[in-house]
Parts: structure tokens; C-alpha cells; sequence
């Protein structure tokens, strides 16, 4: 929620326009490549979510690996970048009513990657209105400063217009995102995130890599890792059998 805030504070004067007009225009997004919609299937590795967890090999055979192995996710994203999440077994079974909390994280999980996604890579970054922000020249980079709501928003910028820092400040909640993006002939792609929240206290990692479907770039595995005070989650997801619409 916070990210997709920080992406879409409207900009401001002739310069910043300028800025921003040119930082669209660096950007590989999806519905500029003709995307709709799409739906696909998320399967988590959950022998290595399930090592890291208890901090200790995981065999295929092991009990509580068969309970959740054929556990996957359907998802479907709509226009407006919106994510519908919903978990099915890949044998046709029931599931296991014990394990919806689980459900409910990894269901959180894959929203925010979304979430994350949709904002820097379905659509473009930056918006084409433009509001109050000001803007701040360091060395070969360019800081753009602005409000939304009761939060402080900062956006760097390194000379190829690729997002390198965002910030997001109020009152008791201080997060920076370090996003991470490669250079292709249709523009910058998202890599990975890395993300520090209120100053250590929660870490998060994201890596991003990516398959060709009809001549779009859509996500082939994501890793997460999130890093808490006395707990360290890491889970790998693989997207497959994309439909997609086409506009």
C-alpha cells in the first residue's frame, strides 16, 4: 500500500514535469506492451520455506511436507493492477482446514508482491499528472521530495531516471525501498526490492526473474526473504501456465 502511495504522488513544475515526462519514457510496462489482464498459478517451494523454518533438512517424505506439498495458488490480475488470490490442491483434494493461517500469510504474501509489481512494472512508475513536489539535484542523481497525506515521500533517481531509493515517513513509521531493475531495448524491468522498515526492525528482500509469454515479460520465480528480530522467513514461488488478455 505504501509503495503504490509513494509511486503515484503527483509531480509539480516545468522542471520536475520534465523529469518525469522523460523518467516514463525509461520504463518497460506492460500495458504499454499491449497487456490486459492475465491469470497463472503460484507453487511455492515449501521443502525449502519448511528448512528455514525449522532450521534443519526437510526430506521429500517428510510428514508434514505431504500435508501442504500439492498446495498452490491461482491469480488473477485485473486492469486496475488488483490482485484475486485463491488457494487450491494441485491432486483435486480437499484442503486441510488447519492449514488456513498458513493460507492466509502466503495469500498476504503474494498480494504484496503484487502489490509491489503491478505499481513499477504493469503500469508505468510515474503518473502523467502532475501536482506540488519539489525537486533536488545530487551530483548525477535527482531527488524528488513531496507529501501524501501525513507522510514524506522522497524518490531518487540516478541519471538514467531508474528509481534507486524511496522513502516513506510519518510518525513512528520510517521505510525505505531500494529498487532493483535491468536495462532491456523496451525499457528498465524490476528486478528486486530490497526494503528496510522503521530502521532494522523488519528487513525484506525480493528477487524477481522473469519468462517470455507471447512477447511479454511476465514473473517466472520470485524469492522472499523477510528478516525479523528473532525470526528469518524465506520462500521461493513459481509462476506457470500464464493466460493472458491482450488489449
Amino acid at each position: 500500500m505504501l509503495l503504490c502511495s509513494l509511486l503515484h504522488v503527483p509531480a509539480f513544475a516545468a522542471d520536475v514535469k520534465e523529469v518525469i515526462t522523460n523518467a516514463r519514457g525509461s520504463y518497460y510496462a506492460l500495458q504499454a506492451q499491449g497487456l490486459k489482464t492475465f491469470e497463472c498459478n503460484a507453487e511455492p517451494n515449501w521443502q525449502k520455506f519448511l528448512e528455514v523454518v525449522s532450521k534443519k533438512p526437510i526430506p521429500a517424505d517428510d510428514a508434514k511436507l505431504k500435508r501442504f506439498k500439492d498446495l498452490r495458488f491461482s491469480v488473477a490480475i485485473n486492469e486496475r493492477g488488483e490482485s484475486t488470490i485463491t488457494p487450491y490442491m494441485a491432486s483435486g483434494g480437499n484442503i486441510d482446514p488447519s492449514l488456513n493461517e498458513m493460507i492466509d500469510g502466503f495469500k498476504q504474501m503474494l498480494s504484496g508482491f503484487y502489490q509491489t509489481w503491478t505499481a513499477l512494472v504493469l503500469t508505468n512508475p510515474f503518473p502523467e499528472a502532475y501536482g506540488d513536489m519539489t525537486l533536488k539535484q545530487e551530483g548525477d542523481n535527482i531527488r524528488l521530495l513531496g507529501k501524501d497525506g501525513g507522510s514524506d515521500v522522497e524518490i531518487l533517481l540516478n541519471k538514467d531516471y531508474a528509481i534507486i531509493e524511496m522513502r516513506v515517513m510519518s510518525t513512528g513509521s520510517k521505510i525505505i525501498m531500494f529498487p532493483k531493475f535491468a536495462k532491456t531495448e523496451k525499457g528498465l524491468l524490476l528486478t528486486g526490492v530490497d526494503s528496510d522498515i522503521n530502521d532494522g526492525q523488519q528487513k525484506v528482500q525480493l528477487g524477481i526473474t522473469y519468462q517470455n509469454v507471447q512477447g511479454l515479460n511476465l514473473p517466472d520465480h520470485a524469492s522472499f526473504k523477510v528478516t525479523l528480530p528473532e525470526q528469518v522467513v524465506a520462500v521461493e514461488v513459481t509462476f506457470s501456465k500464464y493466460r493472458v488478455v491482450k488489449q
